[in-house]
């Protein structure tokens, strides 16, 4: 763990001793130092662990494009974090050695997580992880932690980006069984990566699968699932195959989401949901109230949008019930198992952001001490009374633009760089010329 310093980054020294110990003691050569850009997706650099091992709180610089850039990394940010007319300056990563650990299919090369320092050791406020900390920091001062479970549905692809196997088949052991193969390893690997799992299983798409993170604490299952994206993509391209987080990949079949499960817990270890229906009720209102103002964290691309659907088990509504898929928010659980799963989110967002948005959502409303919402019953796709959710990524920019949620949770500097980048992402769309219009118009025009 790394003690926050506002002018120094401190590391705990047993910590470091206990990092030097396991790179010593599992023959580690290589280590990976990695971080989520702004979009999710782990870069870095691999150092020697002998040159690892002489500087150990020195960490290793990269330029902060990453955290402005565009998903195919276009860099294009004005902002004076990172843009071009201000020197596009470095950031040091510094390793968090709490997350040291080897990777089971590249035996003697270990990955470790980086937070983001300025090179006078001041830590990143903008930077994805810390998103998620600082929001973490203001749920503590209520006297509440948070843990989370992620549901994250993808596909997996043969050599030519085609389904391994046709058909809907939810849950199906037989068809798990018949690839087991890749699913086996997926499993293995991610579990010997420290990476726990509830379930892995097929979904309602061709070649679709839900991988299931264990119930944890907020930032560790970030963490975890971030890394399990990464992985899963190596370990599927190892084989052949390629493994897809895109939300929606064919316009017939299933999209992919990211279900996220959440609740508060006290300090001395019980659910506050349990123990306190005003905490839920209170949760639950603001975790509705952010909803369609966080929608474009939650659903970040163009083609995030394209998996919400009527009827879909993709949600088009704001609403929450009891044990009902039909509306963006459902109540689960009982007893210690209480809960509270958020079904709004794309595959394809970056997790830091995604819980964040869900906890400060939820923070609101315990802040704001927000009513209870009400409890939806039947089909919540054709209930007029509740709110529509933003249906394109122009539509959620907008609301993202307005939110004074969103500078209050996460600062006016972090709201500026990712408007510009989704309002990038709606301007590339919108210049290309795509097949489907060339076949409609091209002969007929």
């Amino acid at each position: 763990m790394i003690y926050i310093n506002k002018k120094k980054t401190v590391y705990n020294p047993q910590e470091l001793e206990q990092a030097k110990k396991y790179l010593l003691d599992n023959h580690i050569d290589s280590v990976e130092i990695g971080f989520a850009d702004v979009n999710g997706a782990i870069i870095g650099k691999r150092l020697p662990a002998s040159f690892l091992l002489r500087n150990m709180t020195a960490g290793t610089s990269v330029c902060r494009a990453p955290l402005t850039w565009d998903i195919q990394n276009e860099y294009f940010s004005t902002s004076k974090f990172a843009g071009f007319e201000y020197g596009a300056s470095d950031m040091t990563l510094k390793p968090d050695y709490s997350t040291l650990r080897e990777i089971p299919w590249r035996k003697g090369t270990a990955f470790v997580l980086a937070d983001l320092d300025i090179d006078i050791g001041e830590r990143i406020q903008v930077a994805p992880r810390q998103i998620l900390k600082n929001v973490l920091s203001r749920l503590d001062k209520t006297g509440f932690t948070a843990k989370v479970g992620s549901e994250i549905e993808f596909y997996l692809l043969d050599e030519n980006k085609k389904p391994l196997f046709g058909g809907k088949e939810t849950y199906s052991i037989g068809k798990a069984d018949q690839y087991s193969a890749i699913i086996d390893q997926i499993q293995r690997n991610l579990e010997a990566f420290q990476i726990p799992l509830e379930a892995i299983h097929t979904e309602y798409g061709p070649g679709q699968m839900e991988i299931i993170l264990e119930y944890s604490d907020a930032l560790t299952n970030a963490d975890n699932t971030i890394i399990a994206r990464n992985a899963i993509k190596e370990i599927a391209r190892k084989n052949g195959l390629y493994a897809s987080f895109m939300a929606r990949i064919w316009d017939a079949e299933s999209g992919s989401g990211y279900h996220l499960h959440q609740s508060l817990w006290t300090k001395d270890g019980k659910n506050a949901f349990a123990e306190d229906r005003r905490a839920l009720e209170q949760y639950a209102a603001g975790l509705l109230a952010g909803t369609n103002e966080f929608m474009a964290l939650v659903c970040p691309t163009v083609n995030s949008y394209k998996r919400l659907a009527d009827m879909s088990f993709a949600p088009t509504k704001v609403g929450i019930g009891y044990d009902n898929r039909t509306v963006s928010t459902r109540l689960v659980g009982q007893g210690n198992g209480v809960r509270i799963e958020n079904r709004t989110g794309a595959a394809d967002a970056n997790a830091y952001f995604l819980i964040a948005a869900n906890i400060a959502s939820g923070l609101y409303g315990l802040e704001r001490q927000l009513s209870a919402p009400k409890i939806i019953e039947g089909n919540g796709y054709f209930n007029n009374e509740l709110p529509n959710m933003p249906r394109t990524l122009k539509e959620a920019a907008v609301l993202f633009d307005q939110s004074e949620k969103a500078i209050e949770y996460f600062g006016k500097e972090f709201v500026e760089i990712f408007s510009e980048l989704i309002h990038f992402e709606i301007s590339v769309h919108d210049k290309v010329v795509t097949d489907w219009e060339r076949e409609r118009y091209l002969e007929n025009s």
